[in-house]
Order: C-alpha cells, then structure tokens, then sequence
C-alpha cells in the first residue's frame, strides 16, 4: 500500500453515519474508490475458500437455502459474541486485504487517489497505515433513523451494533479530518481537504512509512548471533539493540541550571528455553563480543542447535510521524524555547496577582531512540526468524509556578509532551502551556480547605486518566494477572464494570506518548479493548505472558532500555467515551466535589484500593462550583469505581503524560477518561468534615 504511485486515504465511520455516501462524492472527484464492505461480500462468494471456511467456523445455520452466506444470521450471531466476531474477523481480514492489494495493484499509475473505506480502521488499529484518514460522523439519532430503516431492526438491535464499534470521539483521535454528515453541504469541506491532502501526502507517507535505517550490525550478522544463541537449544531467540540521544535544559528563577546531552548504545540478548529465560545487555558491544555473549547464554543447554533461517525485514508505519527531529535542532534554539517559556510564566502570573510570584522553573528534554529487534522463534516444529526497526521521538516542556502571599506557598504545574518533534512548540500551545501552570498556582492561593466525607465526586475530562491507569490498568497487566497480583485475576469473561465502562489501551493514537510502531520485542501494536460495556475481555500482553495465557500478543511487552527485559506496560489507556453531556453530568450533582487536575497517589493492585492527589478540584452545590480546594485527597476502590459508574460524557480528548514506573522500569505513557460521575468516593481534606452526602 505504502509503495502506490498515488495517494491513500483511508475512510471510516461507524455504521449509518455515511461514509459511503461520503466516498461517492469523492469518487465523483475522481478518487478510486475500493469498498471494503464490498470486498467481504466478495470473500464469501458461493464457493469460495472464504464461505467455506465460515461454514466450518460457525456452521451450516450460516447459509441461505440457496447456497450463499445469511448475512442477518451471522449478524445476529456475531455482534453480541465477542469470541464469535473474533473468529469472524480472523477469517475475513485476511482475505479482504488479499483482495484489496489487489484492487489497488490494479489502479493506474495516473489514478488521482484511492479510498479504502471501511467500518473497522480504528478497531483494528490501522488508521495510520494511510497517507490521511478521515472519519464520518453524523448525531446518533440520525444514525439510528437511518440505521432501523435501512435493515428493518428494532432501536435496541441498532443500538447494540453502534456499541460494537468505537466511539465517534475516539475516532476523531485518529483523524486528520471528522466529516459531519448531517445534512449539510460538504463540497467545501472535501475540496478544502482534498486540496491539502494532494500537496502533502508523498511528504506525509515518507515520514510514516520510514526507509530502513543503517544497523550497527547487518541482518546476516544478527542471524548468526541467534544461530549462536539457540546453538544447544531454546524456543526463542532474541537481539535488541538501541542507540538513543536526549537532551535536557533547566532553568530556575532565570538561571539555566542545567544543560545535557547524552548518547547510548548498547544491545542485550534474550534466550528462552521453556520455563527458563537467561539474558545479557552489553554496552557498546561489537559483533565478536556479541557473539561471545551468545555464546555463553547458550553453554547452559542441552538441545539441539536450532535452525535459524534468514531474517525477514518486516517494516511497520509509525503513528506519530515526526516533522522536526529534536536532534537536528540547534542547542540555542532550544534555549530560546525555555528562556521564553520561562519569561511568559513571569509575565502570567505578576498579570494574575501583582507580587504573587516566587519562583519559575521550566525544564525542556527530548528522546531520539532506535531499536533493532532481531528474533527467531520456533512454533509447530519450523523456525521462523524476524527483523524489525523503530525510531521513536519524545519531547517534552514543564513549568512549574510557585506563588505566596506570606502565609503560604502554592504550586501550578503543567506539561506539554508527545511523540512528535519539536514543531510541537508552537507560540500557542507553549503560551496555554504557561498559562495554565501561573492560573493554577495563583488560584490555589485562595482556595478553601477540602472538606472531608464521602461525597458523589465529578471527575472532569481535563483531570486525565490517572484514575484509570492507576486503580485499574495496571491490574490489567497480565504478568500480575497470573501472579494473583490484580483484582481482575481470572475473570477474563465476567462483569467487572458497570454497563457502558469500556476501557482501551491503543498504541496506534497518533502522537501520543505511548504510541509506537512496535513494541520492545518487535510486534506491531494495537488497540486492546480490556473491558466491554463492563466485561472484562484482555489482558495486556508481553510475548512471554502470551504464551503462559494461550493469548496472542497484544504490542505492549515494553522495557525502559536494552539493559532491561521486557514486561507488559500500558500505553495510551482511557475510558471510552459515553452519551452525557459533560455539562448535564455536572449540572445535576446536588453537593460534592469537582476534580480538574489530579496528582500523583498511591494504588494496591491486588485490591485496587487506591488514594490519589486532587491538584485542582472545586466544591460543587446545586450543580455550580462554589469556591476551589486545596489539600484534598480521593480514596476507593477502582474495581468498585468502576461497577457504580452510571454516568459518562462525550468528551474525550484531553490525555495526561507521564512515565509509569514497574519493577524498576519507566516508560512513557498517556492515559484520559472523559467526564464521568463517581457516585462515592472517599475525600480527604483538612477542613471540618462535612456530613456525607452518601
């Protein structure tokens, strides 16, 4: 796909909302236009290998008298059956991208674009593999409408096949462009985008679909130092080699304090051998000292010597396609972003409250990492070996504001960072940036003690996700799963939710901080649903828990660096968006607490009890905030929070960043949650306790 002469775009939309309608008019433009619907119509033909092979998955109840598929039956069989859509999907996909190579192979040179459209992009976490993806979404009601007239289904039966399918608000986080079918006139939004999109695409897919970087070993070398390594037996076979840069500034009240730059390479090598693992890292090894670790990982066994084959290169698009590397960037500019950044919190916070200030700190770092993953592997009796790169870039810019009025101090933080380069400091996004950590410090000045009681507590979108990575995803690990360490262990299939809590841990977001081509041990990421409308589904997977599990992995076997070994990590972890107004939610909560901002805190994963920091909450009566809080605290139970959850809004779209620490490992992740009301939870506060609501 990545290597036609013309564009790609990729088209979506849940079920009713248009997007056929959408791809006629941009065929009317002269785009191509390959419906993938249709191409699964195609794949399960009367007599082809496709309805054959549903026939044996699901069946002879799946056929019409005639001979052809019963679409309303598989439906019916297939869109409340989680295992059945799975075993539909792994019979479909396959052959629906078969067919679709082929259509495009097919196109002329001279074709203006093609447009792949399909319902399930998102859901199978291929909305970056395209030159631009574009969703369709149009109101519910108006989807529903559509949806009962078109197939003749009661509203319940419509409304169960939008649930199966991602929500319009995590999809416009795919998106280059969300095309609002609602009747109105769309000829000036598709040529506006279409005009963009031709100029920019061969830039867009270069950046996306990156060419293949000089190794410091060759792939030959690589296999001979597997060969080496499974030489006396093992199952599993692995070099991962890193060179990484970063650079980080500080500066403190106007003082740059701090200016570093660092370089590191290094590899380790893994061996697997049933129940047993063994590994090495080395720094700066060449390829003798790589093969002389081999070497002794291996002298311990006592098989026979594997036969690695050569190493097939897999290359995979990355999701944050970078504009300027961080690396390439002048030290003096860099500066210049702190000196400004650091001055602009000044000027915002004397502007707030003339005196208030006592103190600006802005720290700036970037992260320019590539990693080589070679692996051989041996599954039914045949080797198999592998070959996969990445090259991931992180940066990031903090502020912190301090303020006093000689009776107290107060901090604001806030912190801007993703997986892009460093075109992500614009003028605008670093003013918010500073703005909020000057707004944040100087409104904590005259915030009221939080008042202590169990109250009905409204958590905003803007307050992230920290509720949901910490008291529920990282018991959603699977490693901890299997070591009794989580409240969600062996309940794969049970209700561990109320109706509605979906929860998702996607690496394919584009830009965010968890995101990635692959992961530490070379497998494509994914978008993982965990929980559905409050059934537990999956664990997050690492090849090794993978195998313990009988699971496939899921892209989330990640590791700090080469001198750690991979476990499983969350990456970008939410909650999926519901049907409320964020407003109405607010609206209607009689006495409690509002929390903008959460902290940091503390979380047993084996209960899920947790207790978090509230870094800018608001006393709430008769649905208005009455005055901010300070000092105050939430404790429960996330696995409880989760079951009473009855009320979800609409609004995903802010996520925190931060760097999940695990078994001596940090990584990068993001997580958010859209507003949602938590009928009880614990607030601890200085002030005098007030009577609970509960």
């Amino acid at each position: 796909m990545h290597a036609s002469p013309f564009p790609i775009l990729g088209l979506s939309g849940g079920i009713a909302a248009g997007k056929s309608f959408v791809a006629g008019k941009l065929a009317a433009r002269g785009w191509a236009v390959v419906d993938a619907d249709g191409l699964a119509r195609e794949a399960v033909l009367p007599g082809s290998e496709g309805l054959t092979a549903l026939v044996a998955a699901f069946g002879p109840g799946c056929l019409r008298p005639d001979g052809a598929l019963d679409r309303a039956w598989l439906a019916a069989h297939v869109f409340s059956d989680d295992a059945a859509r799975a075993r539909l999907n792994a019979i479909l996909h396959p052959r629906i991208e078969a067919l679709l190579a082929g259509r495009l192979a097919g196109l002329p040179a001279d074709t203006r674009g093609a447009v792949l459209d399909a319902a399930l992009w998102v859901e199978r976490g291929k909305a970056h593999h395209f030159d631009a993806f574009w969703t369709v979404d149009a109101p519910e009601v108006l989807r529903l409408q559509r949806l009962q007239a078109r197939d003749g289904i009661t509203r319940e039966a419509a409304l169960a096949r939008l649930r199966a399918q991602a929500t319009p608000p995590e999809r416009a986080l795919h998106a280059d462009l969300v095309i609002p079918n609602d009747g109105r006139d769309l000829t000036g939004i598709l040529a506006g985008a279409e005009v963009a999109l031709l100029a920019n695409w061969k830039v867009r897919r270069a950046r996306t679909w990156r060419t293949p970087m000089p190794a410091p070993f060759s792939a030959d070398q690589l296999r001979d130092v597997l060969a080496t390594l499974l030489s006396r037996g093992g199952d599993y076979g692995e070099a991962f080699v890193e060179r990484r840069r970063a650079h980080a500034l500080g500066m403190d009240d106007g003082r740059m304090e701090d200016v570093l730059a660092s370089e590191t390479f290094g590899a380790s090598l893994r061996l697997v051998d049933g129940e047993t693992t063994r590994f090495a890292d080395l720094i700066a090894p060449t390829f003798e000292e790589l093969t002389e670790a081999a070497r002794t990982l291996a002298a311990p066994g006592t098989g026979g010597a594997a036969g690695v084959p050569a190493l097939l290169l897999k290359t995979h698009p990355t999701p944050s396609p970078v504009e300027r590397d961080p690396g390439r960037v002048a030290l003096s500019e860099k500066v210049a972003l702190v000196r400004r950044a650091e001055a602009l919190a000044r000027t915002e916070a004397e502007a707030l409250r003339p005196g208030a200030l006592k103190q600006v700190s802005v720290g700036y770092g970037d992260s320019t990492q590539r990693v080589w993953i070679a692996a051989a592997e041996s599954r039914n009796g045949a080797w198999s070996g592998t070959l996969t790169e990445d090259h991931r870039t992180q940066v990031v810019l903090r502020a912190n504001v301090t303020a006093g009025d000689g009776t107290q101090l107060q901090t604001g933080y806030q912190a801007l960072g993703e997986t892009r380069g460093f075109e992500l400091f614009t003028d605008e996004a670093v003013a918010h940036t500073v703005r909020e950590a000057a707004r944040l410090a100087v409104q904590a000045l005259d915030a009221q003690p939080a008042p202590a009681g169990t109250f009905p507590v409204v958590l905003s979108s803007s307050a992230g996700g920290t509720m949901i990575h910490e008291a529920c995803g990282h018991g959603l690990e699977a490693d901890l799963a299997l070591a009794g360490m989580s409240a969600f262990a062996g309940k794969l299939g049970q209700k561990v939710a109320a109706e509605g809590v979906t929860i998702i841990d996607d690496g394919t977001l584009p830009h965010k901080r968890g995101s990635q081509a692959i992961d530490d041990e070379g497998n494509p990421v994914s978008r993982v649903v965990l929980i559905e409308n409050g059934v537990l589904k999956a664990y997050l997977q690492s090849r090794k828990t993978s195998r313990k599990m009988n699971a496939e992995p899921t892209g989330n076997g990640r590791r700090e660096s080469y001198r750690h070994l991979p476990i499983p990590r969350m990456r970008n972890t939410f909650l999926a968006a519901g049907s409320e107004a964020p407003e109405a939610i607010l609206r209607d909560l009689d006495r409690g607490l509002l929390v903008k901002r959460m902290g940091g805190g503390q979380v047993d994963t084996v209960t899920g009890n947790f207790v978090f920091q509230v870094t800018e909450g608001y006393w709430v009566e008769n649905g208005e905030p009455k005055y901010p809080v300070k000092n105050a605290t939430l404790s429960g139970c996330g696995p409880e929070v989760l079951k009473g959850l009855t009320r979800i809004g609409t609004d995903l779209h802010h996520f925190d960043i931060g760097t999940c620490g695990k078994d001596g490992q940090g990584v990068p992740v993001s997580d958010a949650l859209p507003t949602i009301l938590c009928p009880a939870l614990v607030v601890g506060g200085t002030a005098e306790p007030l009577p609970s609501v509960i």
